[in-house]
């Protein structure tokens, strides 16, 4: 068990003038969490479709412009180019909770919010090819089909292997229980 101090600072200090530390306190931990495993996208997999499409839009912007007859200055030019790739360098920090977390019982997909698939209600996993890049689909049982964001092939040599520990993953437990 780990132990720390705590240390309260605020407008009342005692006479001494120093903070008020409290005793040590012990951080808990929690109940034992299930074995799992994650599944992220990483950084250069978030930024990349965004760059690009950023600079398509610029792309044609610049062309849509020179079509009317008007011309895109250089400030302007740099302007979009710059948007461009700020965006992809704090794109990637504001979603780092994406991904999905497999755990004996459940598939955990994150994303804008939190979905919990049983594994038993999970009938198939597929990988499908969607503009060049593969995804796992999860097929559930009520006939939904749910593309997941991690594990993809966009820029990850090692998609064959994650998707195939994911199909492992969900074969051995898929019955309820785990091995």
């Amino acid at each position: 068990m780990r132990y720390g101090l705590r240390v309260r600072r605020g407008l009342s200090r005692p006479r001494g003038g120093a903070a008020d530390v409290t005793a040590p306190r012990p951080f808990r931990a929690g109940p034992p969490r299930e074995a799992q495993l994650v599944f992220r996208p990483g950084p250069a997999q978030v930024a990349a479709p965004v760059l690009g499409g950023l600079l398509v839009g610029t792309a044609l912007v610049y062309v849509l412009l020179a079509v009317t007859g008007e011309r895109m200055t250089a400030g302007e030019l740099w302007s979009c180019v710059s948007a461009a790739l700020l965006a992809n360098a704090v794109l990637p920090l504001l979603s780092p909770s994406y991904g999905v977390e497999l755990t004996d019982s459940r598939l955990v997909i994150r994303g804008a919010g939190r979905r919990e698939i049983e594994w038993r209600d999970v009938t198939g996993l597929e990988v499908r090819r969607t503009v060049g890049v593969r995804t796992v689909v999860v097929s559930v049982s009520d006939g939904r089909r749910i593309p997941l964001r991690a594990p993809t092939s966009l820029l990850d040599r090692r998609f064959d292997d994650r998707a195939r520990v994911l199909t492992d993953w969900w074969t051995a437990r898929r019955g309820g229980k785990p091995d």
